[in-house]
């Protein structure tokens, strides 16, 4: 990401910002202290970046590092302030995404793009059992840009045991329903299979796929693939559940896909995470 200079005027209405706390922030944080409370003017901003008609290049650029730091905050340590700010940044991105790209450039978002993605396989790597730390910034990052989705398939099916785990143990949501899923941990919560439609969008639940992105996904998630995946993945399972139960549920995905089960589970899926709405389960 190129460096810029400090802007020395804000010239960017703001409606949300106090303009002197945001001054304050910018003379005197360095990307190198400690994540703090000082950064809670970035919630502030998103709001501005958010609706502004026109938002400052030099200060969206300056502020870019500011926010990418609070995304791996919250991602990585759970921090809940870095979690404020990065749910309001990527509303944002997604709701102004034209105006933000016009003042930032088209190489800074992609840098921007790159980062969510490389913070959604890392995740994906940590969390590997379970799909909760890690669904919804890889359904944000797909939606944040089309070709992200593209670029995670390839990073997930080129990478690590863990990450490919991660990422059959969320097709298992689609073959299974809950109660019938042998890979549901008994720490996860009731109804965890219908947060995989869920974003990192803090408050708001206005989030979506476009039609691009669920093109994609239903044309590259098949039966083949699945299949293709699970033999990657398969020792890790027999470690999990062991000889016995993988057999069973060897024979129990062979009769979701023989069934209809799992096209009918993932034609669901992707109708409801296409779709804006607040509280969605599955039908059956």
């Amino acid at each position: 990401m190129s460096s810029v200079v400090k802007p020395f005027q804000i010239t960017m209405e703001l409606y949300e910002t106090d303009k002197l706390v945001l001054e304050e922030f910018i003379e005197t944080c360095n990307i190198e202290d400690i994540f703090s409370e000082e950064y809670l003017i970035l919630y502030n901003f998103a709001d501005d970046l958010r609706y502004s008609k026109q938002i400052q290049p030099g200060l969206a650029k300056y502020l870019l590092p500011f926010y990418l730091k609070a995304a791996s905050q919250a991602v990585l340590y759970g921090d809940k302030i870095a979690a404020d700010i990065y749910c309001g940044f990527n509303s944002a991105l997604f709701f102004n995404q034209k105006r933000f790209i016009q003042a930032v450039g088209e190489k800074d978002y992609a840098y921007i793009m790159q980062y969510y993605r490389t913070l959604t396989i890392e995740k994906m790597e940590t969390e590997y059992k379970y799909i909760t730390g890690w669904v919804s910034l890889f359904n944000t990052t797909a939606a944040l840009c089309d070709n992200n989705i593209k670029l995670l398939f390839k990073s997930i099916f080129n990478g690590t045991l863990k990450v490919k785990y991660s990422f059959f143990k969320f097709l298992s949501v689609l073959l299974f329903k809950e109660s019938d899923n042998l890979l549901a941990t008994d720490g996860e919560k009731p109804f965890w299979t219908s947060s995989v439609w869920g974003f990192d969008s803090g408050y708001t639940d206005d989030f979506f796929w476009n039609n691009n992105i669920i093109s994609f996904f239903d044309r590259e998630i098949n039966r083949e693939q699945a299949e293709f995946l699970f033999k990657d993945v398969k020792p890790l399972v027999y470690d999990i559940l062991g000889q016995e139960l993988t057999e069973l549920f060897i024979q129990e995905i062979n009769q979701s896909f023989d069934n209809g089960i799992f096209d009918d589970r993932k034609k669901e899926y992707l109708k409801k995470i296409s779709y804006i709405s607040a509280y969605q389960y599955w039908d059956k």
